[in-house]
Order: structure tokens, then C-alpha cells, then sequence
């Protein structure tokens, strides 16, 4: 693979990253305005480690899907 294919994927994968990541901000300043507390503030620490899990299976889940293609 070239160095310019590889530097395109990784740019692309950074904007979307970006994006996901501004629409869940954008989904937790919603809720803010709607009350005094936040979004972030009302979620617990069990809820956190779901999240983590939930992404870490997503990025397990897309290796799996890369393996089986090469």
C-alpha cells in the first residue's frame, strides 16, 4: 500500500471520527438545555464502562470484518 493511500485512510478515518464524536455532543448539549443538569453529569461510572466495552467490540468487530476481506 502505498504511503498517500495509507495517509488518505488515516485522514478519513479521523474526520469521521470527528463527526461521531460531534454528534454525540451535540446529543448530550441537547438534553442541557432542557434542564440544568447534563447529559454527561447523569451518566454513572457502570454506564461509562458499557460505553467503553460497546467500542472496543466495535473496533474488534471492524478487525474481524478487515481480516476476512484480506
Amino acid at each position: 500500500m502505498s504511503s498517500n493511500r495509507r495517509m488518505g485512510i488515516i485522514v478519513a478515518g479521523v474526520i469521521g471520527g470527528a463527526l461521531l464524536g460531534g454528534v454525540f455532543a451535540w446529543l448530550s448539549s441537547a438534553r442541557s438545555e432542557k434542564s440544568d443538569s447534563t447529559a454527561i453529569e447523569a451518566i454513572g461510572p457502570s454506564e461509562y464502562f458499557q460505553l467503553g466495552i460497546g467500542i472496543l467490540t466495535l473496533a474488534r468487530q471492524f478487525q474481524l470484518m478487515l481480516q476476512r476481506k484480506a
